[in-house]
């Protein structure tokens, strides 16, 4: 059975009977109805039974009966009924009162009708309820079946799955992104003993309980969907159900995670995009295409930025986890909020996202750098900002050159930006022998020496480049002391007969250190 006491005290003929203590306990779940007629049941009994009885097993001691009721009340059973007459004219006031202060259901059975009576009433009510909630969860299933059938490119299918099984939902994505809620929870209490368990669970929370269920798409837990359900409710008729929810649900987050847009129109402009870097159609189609889909990126000045992989043979760049990365990006509402537009190319994936202000640029950048994955495999490749979408394939090239200078230049950065990598996009064309020649005439005397020493001095004034002359930075990236970092460089500037102090002698370094780079 799945109804309240309350709810049984509405079932004729036991509605003729009255609930007369312990009403606070009206909401208790009614599982099972048992006939007793000896003193020992209690130590059968189960959370959810009703016992109905005369008073003959208490063989007039209310003693006994009040200790009966004290443990059914521990054993969180439902109730008791006793049918008054040939053992007790009326409930003792002991017993009554007893009973009001546990919150423990105490019932008058109605003296006309057998027990076997009531009982019928109650299973009848319940098959009626029971065949209620069969047509209710065909019903749900003929839905979801139009949910996946009908499906509009402009609708939120997480919206009308909710709205089709009727309880609050939340989804969550594989990283603990909450990417829809409409349930009355807060992130905290959604989000509690975070990162979950790929298995189906259940929670009570407050007065309400959670339904956990992992969406699994290719044998992969790619988020959670939370349904929140009344705290004393979950029929077994319907747990398929949630089951199968889950499945489309999992499948509408997969496609969310492959095309990024659940609309024709972004994956459209997605295409256009890709045929006007790469061969040529005009940008007034990329526009018009973009401004029918709402994509407003390019109406003002925009940086592009290159999502790509280190190249190399241990490590490629996945297209699940290029996927997931896009997901971050979407999805994350640390970077979210900057509002780009991401769209698969042939050389990684770029976003376009508007900026403003002198800060802009910056605060894009911290942000990337906070969800970039530590592994050095991925890195994020800025342009310099452009005012209008005439520049956004000049934006997309320096992006691309950007990443390829700095793999020829064996840059561990994951955030890079075109604009401190200008010097070698000038000098990449200069000739090798010209280069080793002024590397030779900078750095002569460590370039002659092959031992260690002359190798670690190399490393420090590499180091010390890359942090534009600052020997804190410097020292924390050599593990070293920073006196350390200030003895090797005086040393260095002896031996090579420069100060780097001076802006011209740094700038020397600075170009032999590059051409070293470039060379190797």
């Amino acid at each position: 059975m799945l109804l309240t006491v309350e709810d049984a005290m509405r079932v004729y003929p036991l509605s003729e009977g009255r609930l007369i203590a312990g009403k606070a306990g009206g909401s208790r779940p009614l599982k099972a109805v048992n006939i007793i007629d000896a003193p020992d049941f209690v130590q059968w009994a189960r959370e959810g039974d009703m016992f109905f009885t005369t008073a003959y097993v208490f063989k007039d001691s209310i003693d006994e009966a009040i200790a009966t009721i004290r443990s059914l009340h521990q054993r969180r059973s439902a109730g008791l009924g006793i049918k008054l007459g040939r053992f007790w004219s009326e409930m003792p006031a002991a017993l009554i009162e007893e009973a009001d202060v546990l919150g423990f259901p105490l019932i008058e059975l109605p003296y006309p009708f057998a027990f076997s009576d009531q009982i019928n009433g109650l299973l009848q009510d319940e098959i009626h309820r029971s065949t209620l909630r069969l047509k209710r969860v065909v019903e749900k299933q003929k839905r979801l079946m139009n949910v996946a059938l009908y499906q509009s490119m402009t609708e939120n299918p997480f919206q009308r799955i909710s709205a089709v099984m009727e309880y609050p939902m939340s989804i969550v994505g594989g990283k603990g992104h909450i990417l829809y809620n409409d349930t009355p929870c807060s992130e905290g209490e959604l989000m509690s003993e975070w990162p979950w368990k790929a298995e189906p669970r259940r929670m009570t929370r407050n007065d309400c309980q959670l339904y956990r269920l992992p969406l699994i798409h290719e044998d992969e837990t790619i988020g959670f969907a939370v349904f929140v359900l009344p705290a004393d409710y979950m029929p077994k008729t319907e747990e398929g159900l949630f089951h199968q929810a889950s499945e489309m649900l999992a499948y509408y987050l997969s496609k969310m995670m492959e095309n990024g847009s659940d609309t024709f129109w972004h994956q459209e402009l997605g295409t256009i995009i890709n045929h006007y870097l790469e061969v040529g159609t005009s940008l007034d189609t990329v526009l018009h295409q973009a401004e029918k889909a709402g994509i407003h990126v390019l109406e003002d000045r925009f940086v592009c930025v290159l999502c790509a992989a280190e190249e190399n043979r241990d490590y490629l760049l996945k297209p699940s986890r290029l996927k997931a990365v896009r997901q971050e990006l979407e999805f994350n509402p640390f970077i979210r909020d900057k509002k780009g537009y991401h769209v698969l190319t042939d050389a990684g994936l770029l976003s376009i996202y508007p900026v403003s202000g002198s800060g802009s640029v910056q605060a894009l950048a911290s942000a990337l750098e906070a969800i970039c994955p530590k592994d050095g495999h991925i890195r994020f490749a800025f342009s310099t900002p452009k005012e209008s979408a005439v520049h956004f394939a000049e934006a997309y090239n320096e992006c691309k050159e950007t990443v390829k200078l700095s793999r020829k230049l064996l840059s561990q950065e994951q955030i890079i930006h075109f604009d401190t990598i200008q010097m070698a996009h000038l000098f990449q064309y200069v000739p090798a022998d010209s280069m080793r020649h002024y590397c030779r005439h900078v750095l002569g005397p460590l370039l002659d020496s092959n031992t260690v020493q002359a190798q670690d001095m190399l490393l420090t004034l590499d180091v010390y480049v890359s942090n534009e002359g600052l020997l804190g930075d410097t020292a924390r990236q050599l593990y070293v002391h920073r006196n350390t970092v200030s003895y090797r460089l005086e040393k260095l500037s002896e031996l090579l007969g420069l100060d780097f102090k001076k802006p011209n002698d740094f700038m020397k370094l600075r170009l032999a250190v590059l051409f070293l780079r470039m060379m190797d």
